[in-house]
């Protein structure tokens, strides 16, 4: 089996993400009930929890992908931010779960 490149997969979930958005901007689509808005909390959780695996993923395949030299302080400046946008995303999981919780 030949590795997959993950980029791809964020690239379509970026795309999906952004088409709800403009749906929803654009009025084609409403949060017509609880039960959508429910959902979407559920799936966006979801998201969430996955963007912020695959954030701190990346953070260490940087970490073996850098090499000695001029650019490993970029390097490591990038890795601080993949890890913190990471750390975020995972805030945002759990406040999102949290907010289901409080759903009725």
């Amino acid at each position: 089996m030949t590795p997959q490149n993950p980029a791809q997969h964020a690239k379509i979930a970026a795309d999906a993400l952004e088409r709800l958005v403009r749906d929803v901007q654009s009025g084609r689509a409403q949060w017509t009930h609880s039960t959508n808005v429910r959902q979407a909390v559920d799936d966006l959780t979801r998201l969430s929890a996955a963007m912020a695996t695959a954030l701190h993923q990346m953070t260490g395949a940087l970490a073996q992908l850098s090499q000695p030299g001029p650019q490993a302080a970029q390097s490591q400046q990038t890795a601080g931010a993949l890890h913190l946008a990471g750390q975020h995303t995972n805030t945002a999981a759990n406040q999102l779960r949290q907010a289901r919780r409080t759903m009725h």
